[in-house]
């Protein structure tokens, strides 16, 4: 069999692109349901925390899917996993728009998101063994600025089908980028490295599958039903303990944790979470707020937010530059600190309903996560010996989309029993809708104080160890 390496140059001129097109439809079908939830809400008769399960369902089985890429990359090649992930967004995507009732729709997402968690980490991987390394800083800036072009057109082009063809109509989109990528990737995709024979660990996918659901479910709850939301978290600590444990004592972990040995990183990488579990929350909040309290299409909703999330995207590219050349001390204090100021603009200006000023300061709260969140990643794997690399990078990969869901469930959760609150005590709609949008925030503000804190200890003991 010939060596893939010797024909990289060759081979990346096609294999690229549709890699590329993959990473765009993972984050398009990522993003693609916050501007859906009052929708969703009002036409199956549900509670805002559980028409959220088709946004952080979607999160918890990405996350699982992460953690099996790897091993089915080596075991299969490239090819079968491409497949499996655009065959899992085009039948997703196929079966949503036909399904006859939430919990038939809340399946397709399920199924869809084994597409985001296959194709984000190996896209990277590909690109890293495909592309000569003094040209792959770009390819990888490249990359993620397609993830962020999907993040920033998804809730526009979504709102536009939902507002005008109903929410079936918004699935038309991905199935569309799946069709054409499957196509594409019959003729120009290969095998970029020999197949080996590795095993997986499937008994700890699944511990890792119900451990997050447990969590998340007790998160979005714990504001409607105490005693179900305490049993589902204890169920959740329960297998996730177990789930460290067979990680620790196997040869060959799903997810292999040494990486945690080194408190440096440990601390990083709680920081990416943070970042992640606001500029996700904002990315759920926000439409529900344009949405139910300022009585906006979700088309409009989706265009508000397209300036922030292309803020974000802007900051991200231009805080790994500034990285580069100054390091983590200012600019991850500086990040944390621009982003709890917007949150708190956000947070005043929210309930007295200013859209202008909501949205001003929403793109200063996601340009300080922009800034923070990339070289907070970078400092965390910094951290680590050569050997533990690889493995730091799955583990971030994997806490991205823990991160990513239980900030969603818990603030949606909040949001939603206030929503309940108010308008059984008399409040209109919208006024329900704005106390609890900025009740919501206030526990924003407070995890981002503690970002910021935790960011200024931490880049000031890389500063002194330089």
């Amino acid at each position: 069999m010939q060596n893939p390496r010797k024909t990289t140059a060759n081979a990346s001129k096609a294999v690229v692109p549709v890699l590329l097109a993959c990473s765009f439809a993972a984050s398009f079908s990522e993003s693609m349901m916050s501007i859906s939830l009052p929708k969703l809400a009002d036409e199956f008769s549900l509670t805002l925390s559980v028409a959220n399960w088709v946004v952080v369902g979607y999160l918890v089985v990405a996350a699982t899917s992460v953690t099996l890429a790897a091993f089915l990359l080596k075991r299969f090649g490239l090819r079968v996993v491409f497949f499996l992930g655009g065959g899992a967004l085009a039948l997703g995507s196929g079966l949503a728009m036909l399904a006859p009732s939430f919990p038939a729709l809340f399946a397709c997402r399920l199924l869809q998101a084994v597409c985001t968690g296959l194709f984000f980490p190996t896209v990277t991987g590909v690109i890293m063994i495909v592309i000569p390394k003094e040209s792959l800083g770009v390819h990888l800036a490249m990359n993620s600025g397609i993830i962020a072009l999907g993040l920033a057109i998804s809730p526009v082009a979504s709102g536009f089908m939902l507002t005008y063809f109903g929410w079936r109509a918004m699935f038309f989109v991905p199935f569309v980028l799946a069709a054409a990528l499957l196509v594409a990737g019959f003729f120009l995709l290969h095998d970029v490295e020999p197949r080996k024979q590795v095993s997986a660990d499937f008994a700890s996918a699944a511990l890792s599958l119900f451990g997050l659901g447990s969590l998340v479910y007790g998160l979005s709850e714990i504001t409607h039903d105490l005693a179900p939301a305490a049993c589902a978290l204890g169920a959740a600590a329960v297998i996730l303990t177990l789930f460290v444990h067979r990680q620790l004592a196997s040869k060959a972990p799903l997810l292999n944790l040494r990486p945690f040995g080194h408190p440096r990183f440990t601390i990083g990488l709680l920081l990416v979470m943070v970042g992640m579990m606001i500029s996700f929350s904002l990315s759920v909040l926000l439409p529900l707020y344009f949405e139910g309290a300022l009585g906006h299409t979700a088309f409009f909703a989706g265009l508000l937010l397209l300036a922030p999330v292309l803020a974000n995207a802007i900051c991200a590219l231009a805080g790994g530059r500034l990285f580069d050349r100054r390091g983590a001390w200012p600019l991850l204090p500086l990040g944390f600190a621009l982003s709890l100021a917007g949150l708190a603009g956000v947070c005043f200006f929210g309930e007295t309903m200013q859209t202008g000023l909501v949205v001003a300061f929403c793109a200063v709260a996601y340009a300080g996560l922009g800034f923070a969140t990339t070289p907070a990643k970078t400092t965390a794997l910094d951290q680590l010996p050569p050997e533990l690399y690889s493995h730091g990078a799955a583990i971030n990969s994997t806490f991205v989309q823990i991160g990513s869901a239980i900030g969603p469930s818990l603030f949606v959760g909040v949001l939603s029993s206030d929503v309940l609150r108010g308008t059984a005590a008399g409040l209109s709609r919208a006024d329900a809708y704005a106390a609890g949008f900025s009740h919501t925030l206030a526990i924003a503000i407070g995890i981002a104080a503690v970002g910021l804190v935790a960011a200024i200890l931490f880049a000031y003991a890389l500063r002194r160890k330089a």
